[in-house]
């Protein structure tokens, strides 16, 4: 007569199959985890860069921040460009990985808040350097959409100077189509300064706003957007607006036209 054995799995052997079977991710890309980590940390380390455009001003500079973050994460170059276009390509899943991680930044500044007892500082509106976008930092378009458009409309406040610079940052992925943008700032004179331009491509874009430092500007606004074509669908995430403040090394109008009502 033949015995039956029966045989024992543990638990987390099991689960390990499971999760390594639902991994479709090759080999060759960083894994969500890994890739949550490393873009938590390079979002921090841009956020250092841009409260500290003095120190970290030249691109040599930011390459070095951005590749001191990749070394500590054991990664190269290669491999993060390889893995940012395998995520492009499968946008599902950049959309999970992008989830965490701004889940990871915005936990990490409730802990901050905490420890200081509640007393946060609105880095949206206060401080010579500052991020004020104040709408969803990911939007998606695709063909059909009712309102393929990204806009924002900021309101002077006590902390606006004049000469202010806004920087509009965001990353572009699976995109064909070209993105038109427009940005403008409204003064009490009712003169208006604005900038208009196209963005084509994969990756990171930035557009610098230089607010009149002889006027005084009432509202900044501006809008990204798209005509995608048919079965294309785009994303940008990751905006940011930084405005840092007025610097006499660093005053640069010459994209900016004016715009004065009653005139041709």
């Amino acid at each position: 007569m033949m015995r039956h054995r029966s045989l024992l799995v543990p638990a987390s052997l099991i689960l390990l199959g499971v999760a390594g079977a639902c991994d479709r991710t090759p080999d060759y890309v960083l894994k969500k985890k890994q890739m949550v980590d490393l873009l938590t940390d390079i979002h921090k380390a841009e956020g250092v860069v841009d409260l500290n455009r003095t120190r970290y001003g030249s691109d040599s500079m930011r390459k070095v921040m951005k590749q001191s973050v990749l070394l500590r994460h054991g990664v190269t170059q290669e491999q993060f460009d390889t893995s940012m276009v395998w995520y492009g390509h499968n946008i599902e899943r950049y959309i999970e990985v992008y989830d965490d991680v701004i889940a990871r930044l915005e936990s990490e500044v409730a802990e901050v808040d905490a420890d200081q007892g509640g007393a946060r500082v609105d880095m949206a509106v206060v401080g010579d350097s500052a991020d004020a976008w104040p709408e969803s930092r990911m939007h998606r378009y695709f063909y059909g959409q009712p309102d393929a458009m990204v806009r924002f409309n900021l309101r002077r406040d006590e902390n606006w100077e004049t000469g202010d610079i806004y920087t509009w940052r965001f990353y572009k992925s699976n995109m064909q189509s070209p993105l038109y943008y427009a940005i403008a700032a409204q003064y009490t004179d009712g003169t208006s300064d604005y900038m208009t331009g196209t963005t084509t491509g994969q990756g990171w874009s930035e557009i610098v706003m230089q607010i009149d430092t002889a006027r005084t500007a009432q509202n900044v606004y501006g809008f990204a957007t798209v005509s995608p074509a048919p079965g294309e669908v785009a994303y940008i995430d990751s905006i940011a607006l930084v405005r840092t403040r007025f610097s006499p090394d660093h005053y640069d109008r010459a994209s900016v036209r004016t715009y004065t009502p009653g005139r041709e």
